[in-house]
């Protein structure tokens, strides 16, 4: 099987952009999730009505927050903002999957290139012994 390659520039250039993401996004993730979690935890010392239902709670029973809007608001942010920051976590986690692919991808692209350049070297070297 003899699989002829031409790769023009900005295809090479597209595959070693591609193959620079694939490499680095392992680490920006785990940036990224550690980043997250860091500002929950701070947000749970800082700032606990934003993160904990039970502060939340255990406000409303103290009377400490006073109008009926306030209170429906104070109870459903903390379950909001969880559920925000749950879907940023799926998001970073769906891109480890991405990119993980993606890595597979360019692998076979790889050993397509390589198979297609060592079928060609072999197709001269078979030409130059029959002649």
């Amino acid at each position: 099987m003899f699989l002829e390659v031409n790769l023009d520039e900005q295809l090479v250039k597209f595959l070693k952009k591609r193959r620079r993401l694939a490499r680095f996004w392992p680490v920006i993730a785990t940036l990224l999730l550690m980043g997250i979690l860091a500002f929950v935890v701070w947000l749970f010392l800082k700032n606990p009505l934003l993160v904990n239902p039970f502060e939340v709670a255990s406000r409303l029973d103290a009377g400490t927050v006073e109008s009926s809007t306030l209170i429906l608001m104070a109870g459903m942010l903390p379950i909001m903002f969880l559920a925000c920051l749950l879907i940023l976590i799926v998001v970073i986690l769906f891109g480890f999957t991405v990119f993980s692919n993606e890595k597979k991808y360019l692998e076979i692209i790889d050993r397509l290139l390589n198979e297609g350049v060592n079928d060609a070297t072999s197709m001269k070297t078979d030409s130059q012994h029959t002649e």
